[in-house]
């Protein structure tokens, strides 16, 4: 029997070639870089998978196979000439979160997955790890020209509220602690092993790791589980991702500073999606419906914290924290 071949286009214009052979959890994800793409990144990438094999072998992560002469990365020339970074990682079997429901429970195993591959990774050093990349939000400020493309008056007013509101607490947030982190741990970037959340089955896509906040790897996870239905009740909008945070802190710990921030770094997220999501709406217009599937959820999301007093939103995740979770909620 013939190997199955399928093909995708990602986000970064990489092509991504799925080849899945039998036995089922024999298959491999041959990842075609972009020209453009740094060597630099894509040598980081495939350090930190290397790295986490040996440091956590029972993560369950992409393996990166080398080639016959042992070699993680195999640069090709393409017919235009151009040269091609090319990897070959083991496949993942399972179910993308974002296709099924969660339960309370699931979204308390994400937060200990999560936690458990910041321990992982706290050993690991490359210098590719200090990159730029745009989903970072200690780099919000850098999208300030992107506010012009916000169309809507109601949710341009809300974006500059956002980004003021961030600004003025940058200086405290560059000195959070910081390691190499996944800074992507969406739902659909987490595999089950079947049509439910009982057992994680993998973490994939590490296109966004870099040197960052701890507090802004957490919170990227817990603001993937926001509600879409925005209700102004805190305790029932904020159930999910309190439910990330609660696993995560059974296994790691967080200091009192770093979970004061969690609500303006949720903000932060969701004003950096906007953002972006604005933007490739302009660029990609052929597109722009699928694009910009999500927006309206995400400008009531935003909307819920702007309208909050700045000084209010500190205390969204530390007064209802179990005391039995609060290990690691020191000073």
């Amino acid at each position: 029997m013939a190997p199955a071949v399928t093909s995708a286009t990602c986000q970064r214009k990489r092509t991504i070639r799925s080849i899945s052979a039998p036995p089922p959890g024999h298959g491999f994800i041959m990842k075609v870089e972009h020209p453009c793409e740094p060597r630099g990144d894509v040598a980081f990438q495939t350090a930190l998978l290397d790295d986490l094999q040996d440091r956590a072998p029972d993560l369950p992560v992409p393996r990166v196979i080398r080639t016959r002469h042992g070699a993680p990365i195999l640069v090709h020339t393409d017919r235009a000439g151009q040269e091609r970074q090319i990897r070959l990682l083991s496949y993942l079997e399972g179910v993308p979160l974002d296709h099924i429901p969660t339960s309370a429970a699931g979204r308390r195993r994400i937060g200990a997955q999560l936690a458990r591959l910041r321990h992982a990774l706290s050993g690991f050093s490359h210098p590719g790890g200090d990159r730029a990349v745009i989903w970072d939000v200690r780099r919000l400020p850098d999208l300030r020209p992107l506010l012009s493309l916000v169309e809507d008056p109601a949710h341009r007013a809300c974006a500059q509220a956002a980004m003021t509101r961030f600004i003025g607490l940058l200086p405290e947030i560059m000195g959070l602690r910081t390691q190499i982190l996944h800074n992507d741990f969406n739902r659909s970037n987490i595999l089950a092993r079947a049509q439910d959340d009982e057992t994680l089955a993998g973490i994939i896509d590490f296109g966004d790791a870099l040197r960052t906040a701890i507090a802004i790897d957490v919170s990227t996870a817990m603001v993937n589980q926001l509600p879409q239905n925005v209700t102004a009740d805190a305790a029932t909008f904020l159930s999910a991702p309190r439910d990330v945070l609660h696993g995560y802190l059974e296994h790691a710990d967080l200091h009192h500073a770093e979970v004061r921030m969690l609500g303006h770094l949720l903000m932060a997220r969701l004003l950096t999606r906007a953002l972006i999501t604005t933007w490739r709406a302009g660029v990609f217009s052929e597109n722009r419906a699928y694009i910009t599937r999500h927006s309206q959820a995400t400008w009531a999301q935003l909307a819920w914290f702007t309208a909050r007093d700045a000084d209010t939103v500190p205390d969204l995740f530390v007064s209802d924290i179990p005391t039995s979770n609060r290990m690691g909620c020191t000073a």
